[in-house]
C-alpha cells in the first residue's frame, strides 16, 4: 500500500501583516467566535514564516479571488526548528 501525497496550497507574503489579513477576513466570513463575539478563534490558519522570512498562509479551504488561486504554491521552505 503506497502513501497518499497530501499537498498543502500557500499563499505567500512578504510581511506578518499581509498575511494576518487575509486570516482575519477568512476567520470574519466564516463567522468565528472572535468576530462575532470579540473572543475565541480568529483564524482558520495562522502564517508561518519561511526560511527567506516570508510568511506562508496555509489556504487549504479558503475563499480565493481568482489572482489568490493563481499565485497559490505548494512548495515552500521553512526554517530548521532551533537546537536541530
Amino acid at each position: 500500500m503506497s502513501e497518499e501525497e497530501i499537498t498543502i496550497n500557500y499563499l505567500v507574503y512578504e510581511t506578518l501583516d499581509d498575511a494576518l489579513v487575509k486570516a482575519d477576513a477568512e476567520g470574519a466570513r466564516r463567522g468565528y467566535a472572535y468576530h462575532r463575539v470579540g473572543s475565541g478563534t480568529r483564524y482558520r490558519t495562522y502564517p508561518q514564516e519561511t526560511a527567506d522570512a516570508k510568511f506562508a498562509l496555509d489556504v487549504d479551504g479558503y475563499e480565493l479571488t481568482d489572482d489568490e488561486t493563481a499565485a497559490i504554491v505548494t512548495d515552500v521552505t521553512f526554517p530548521e526548528p532551533e537546537g536541530e
